[in-house]
């Protein structure tokens, strides 16, 4: 990895230590439990892996026509390329 990107996730990392610092402070001084609220709970489980499929689909980029795929070679089989030696 580049040190742009140990950067990078460093950066996002201390910012979810942070977080979780925060959460667990709240914790302590708010020992209340909260009450739970049924679609908030499907919302927390299934809001963040959706988005992230949606940033997935929306960056996925196929190759112009014409280009990618196998090559020529690729097609052909060990096997015949051992048995020519």
């Amino acid at each position: 990895m580049t040190s742009s990107k140990l950067e990078e996730v460093g950066r996002l990392w201390s910012l979810a230590l942070v977080l979780s610092a925060l959460l667990a402070a709240a914790g302590r001084r708010w020992t209340m439990p909260l009450p739970v609220v049924p679609w908030l709970v499907v919302a927390l489980v299934l809001g963040p892996p959706l988005l992230m499929a949606l940033v997935l689909l929306l960056r996925w980029r196929l190759p112009p026509a014409g280009e990618g795929g196998e090559s020529p070679q690729a097609t052909e089989s060990v096997a015949t390329t051992q048995e020519r030696h």
